[in-house]
């Protein structure tokens, strides 16, 4: 029998685990790096868990671009960007992003919903400068733990493009069997693309993001509705079988009968 105290670590050790990815499925769409001066750069992080994989998607407007986009944000046209006004943009690259993107998960082809969509103004006013949108959502995989794929296609077309990154992140539990960015077999855990990057729309084993991996059972499922199994329905209701109802109307009409014959003799 394990002792208490080993026990009571083990338990710990869960909820210290749980509570860490959902922390991270909490954190911000990605680490940011400098903003560009002339461009618009895109992040992209993958974090395979025990029962999905966590997408990370960052477009980050550089200096310049972020000025001429501010201008057409502000639609009331009073020098500042107030919260409804950053909120339908964003709500808008979200809606874009998730229909450029095709997902695959198990061979299953699901579409992309965001969890989160956060825009990182900074400044509200139109002269600032560079600003983000990071987008959070959650693959979900066939069943939990096992081994799993995910493909991914981008096919998102970025105006005046600098860096894309893809970044394939560990977690506790999970073992990464094989990644492919493209036609390159190994990307390591970080890709950069300078550029237009069609690649990553493109059709085929040559196209597009591939992440294969196996989560173990010390892989961390999240406590949340994201991917939660659905209910199982509730069994059908058996009703009675015909012969069986018709049997029991035809006691009861028997038995009727016999009331009133008996009721009848007694007169």
């Amino acid at each position: 029998m394990r002792p208490v105290h080993a026990r009571a670590n083990a338990v710990s050790a869960a909820l210290v685990a749980v509570a860490a990815a959902i922390a991270a499925l909490a954190a911000p769409a990605a680490a940011h790096v400098a903003s560009s001066v002339g461009d618009n750069n895109r992040y992209l992080k993958l974090t395979p868990l025990g029962d999905r994989v966590r997408l990370a998607y960052t477009v980050f407007y550089g200096q310049l671009p972020g000025v001429e986009l501010r201008r057409t944000i502000d639609t009331n046209h009073d020098g500042t960007i107030d919260e409804a006004e950053s909120q339908a943009f964003g709500a808008r690259v979200a809606r874009d992003v998730a229909a450029a993107l095709d997902v695959t998960a198990d061979g299953v082809h699901q579409s992309v919903a965001w969890s989160e969509v956060v825009v990182g103004m900074g400044s509200r006013a139109t002269v600032a400068g560079a600003f983000s949108i990071d987008l959070v959502a959650s693959l979900c995989l066939a069943a939990p733990r096992g081994k799993h794929a995910i493909e991914l296609r981008d096919r998102f077309v970025l105006a005046r493009p600098g860096e894309t990154e893809i970044r394939f992140e560990d977690s506790p539990g999970v073992t990464v069997d094989r990644a492919r960015v493209g036609d390159d077999p190994d990307p390591g855990i970080d890709y950069k693309i300078v550029g237009p990057a069609p690649v990553l729309g493109e059709a085929g084993p040559a196209g597009g993001i591939e992440l294969a991996f196996t989560a173990g059972d010390k892989a961390v499922v999240v406590p949340d509705a994201a991917c939660a199994a659905p209910a199982p329905a509730p069994a059908p209701r058996r009703g009675l079988p015909i012969a069986a109802i018709a049997g029991a109307a035809a006691a009861a009409i028997a038995g009727a009968a016999a009331i009133t014959a008996w009721r009848r003799r007694r007169r």
